[in-house]
């Protein structure tokens, strides 16, 4: 091959794989470092990962606008040019439309169809089509299994897996073998296709959802407009395919509240350049703290900046209150809401168009997800304790229910559809359920309802204990991985390498994304896909290689 080419593997090529492989890509080019780069994924679409799959239905939108998807450029392409708005064709005011899923995934594919056109010659990557499902470390590095073909050696190995196979947890256990035994529909919220597919059946029935959150508001839409449903301004047109009635409940009974309705209304939450820089020096302060601590001097920049916000808006609100929401958010997140799912639905899409001033979480949660690049850059390139991670990381889940929020459109459609009766969320607020053969049967405030279909629309945790994917499931044992806390995922350094339990990294191998929870935070995102953590990952590769020429390990 003209010159030494040294072996790297990613397994599973979502947008985080992708992100590794071009960081990887920029710094051996720079470099002039010969590699050869093997990605497995055995998916129709590479490096669009599930959840933005092309083929998935366009009922499911993303939650955020266009404007707000910066990712970094692709290697080689030239100034002003490879971003998903460009290779969309938007400009002006398009930049304010909530896309489907599927484009962003169609981009991501492309840009790495791009990318393997692009490669110099010192370069070559290989797409291997095939799940692996076990990975055995020996003297000349790390070998994969993949349908009982090994491949290998690779002397560094990227786990970038997504969300692999979970084990359900009990609730969902005894209803899979209720529904069994009663032959009553429960299906996954995804792949949304399947979904719809499967609801052509379900005209006249009544279906839950088991969760509220951005997923759950995917499940109304596949039910009504993935059926033919639309809607002419404030009202629901029914296609007639329609269930009787949609369901929904978790355990507060609330959606995510809605994003700020276009950039000059969001721009009312951004944070002055002084307040985050406070914010940075308190987080670097509260990570170093002792266990329990941590959040205190976070919380009072967050106290500072959004009594500014709020009043900025008109909005008339004491210190004491701020400090209260925000004291009770540590200790019981979402306990600060009082009000119904409608009520709270309502308030939520005042404040996103700017036609009441912004509530005390409302405000809180938005300057959060400001927040959340300065979060991650701070967070993830330290070493956190496994109480001060889960602090953190319980913290942010918390407000996902306002820094993911939905776009309120959004908002607007399930409002409609609450009030004209074909979303029910009179039972929503934890309700008790009952299995009995016809179905579901939830009670809570006073109603009863019950449902013959259900949708499961909650994500797995993001942690490693109850992880049954073979190839995770066997390097956890024979390493002796274990989490770096309760609810969370394994412990990695800074630059992804794996920790082993007795502190030591684990040569040759690396973890990203939802796995890495509490190493990493607030990894749900798009924008953590392309963070610093795989650029970290790339640089340390490139640093271990010996130089050009040395014989191979």
């Amino acid at each position: 091959m003209g010159r030494d080419r040294r072996r790297v593997a990613i397994v599973g090529f979502g947008p985080r794989g992708l992100a590794a492989l071009e960081a990887l890509v920029c710094r051996a080019s720079g470099a002039g470092a010969a590699l050869a780069v093997d990605v497995f994924e055995p998916s129709s679409w590479p490096a669009s990962g599930p959840s933005f799959s092309p083929g998935e239905s366009e009922t499911c939108l993303l939650n955020l606008p266009v404007r707000s998807i910066d990712l970094p450029p692709p290697p080689f392409a030239r100034e002003g040019e490879g971003s998903f708005a460009d290779w969309m064709g938007l400009t002006g005011g398009d930049g304010e439309a909530y896309l489907p899923r599927a484009r962003l995934g169609a981009y991501l594919n492309a840009r790495f169809e791009t990318l393997l056109a692009q490669l110099p010659g010192h370069i070559t990557v290989t797409r291997r089509a095939v799940r692996v499902t076990e990975a055995r470390r020996g003297g000349e590095g790390w070998h994969l299994y993949a349908q009982g073909v090994a491949h290998g050696p690779y002397g560094h190995v990227l786990l970038s897996l997504g969300q692999p196979e979970t084990a359900s947890d009990d609730q969902l256990c005894r209803w899979q073998d209720h529904a069994d035994r009663h032959s009553l529909p429960l299906r996954p919220a995804y792949p949304g296709k399947g979904l719809i597919d499967a609801a052509e059946d379900w005209a006249g029935r009544v279906v839950g959802i088991r969760g509220m959150a951005l997923s759950a508001l995917d499940v109304v839409r596949m039910l009504t407009l993935g059926l033919g449903g639309r809607f002419a301004g404030s009202s629901y047109i029914a296609s007639g395919r329609e269930p009787a009635r949609i369901v929904p409940f978790s355990l507060d009974g609330h959606a995510p509240a809605p994003k700020p309705l276009n950039a000059k209304l969001d721009a009312r939450f951004d944070p002055s350049q002084e307040e985050s820089a406070a914010f940075e020096e308190a987080l670097r302060a509260g990570l170093s703290e002792q266990p329990g601590s941590g959040l205190e001097p976070v919380r009072g920049v967050l106290e500072s900046a959004a009594l500014r916000v709020i009043r900025a808006g008109g909005g008339a609100v004491q210190p004491d209150e701020v400090r209260e929401w925000l004291e009770l958010e540590s200790e019981r997140p979402g306990s600060q809401e009082q009000r119904g799912t409608l009520d709270a639905l309502r308030a939520g899409i005042s404040q996103a168009e700017g036609r009441e001033p912004p509530a005390v979480g409302y405000t809180i949660g938005q300057l959060w997800r400001k927040w959340q690049p300065l979060l991650r850059h701070v967070f993830d390139s330290a070493s956190v304790s496994a109480a001060t991670a889960q602090e953190f990381v319980s913290f942010d889940d918390g407000l996902k229910r306002y820094s993911y929020g939905a776009p309120v459109e959004t908002a607007r459609q399930l409002r409609i559809l609450i009030e004209t009766g074909l979303v029910d969320p009179r039972a929503a607020d934890d309700p008790d359920i009952t299995l009995t053969p016809r179905g579901w049967k939830l009670h809570s405030g006073g109603h009863t309802v019950t449902a013959s279909v259900m949708i499961d629309a909650v994500l797995p945790q993001p942690a490693l204990a109850p992880v049954t994917e073979p190839l995770v499931a066997g390097l956890r044992q024979d390493l002796s991985l274990k989490p770096l806390g309760d609810g969370l995922g394994a412990r990695c350094a800074p630059d992804a390498a794996l920790i082993a339990a007795d502190g030591v990294r684990v040569a040759g191998l690396a973890l990203v994304g939802r796995l890495a929870n509490g190493s990493a935070i607030a990894t749900d995102s798009i924008h953590d896909c392309f963070g610093s953590i795989p650029d970290r990952w790339a640089q340390s590769v490139l640093s271990a290689l010996p130089a050009q020429g040395a014989s191979p390990s």
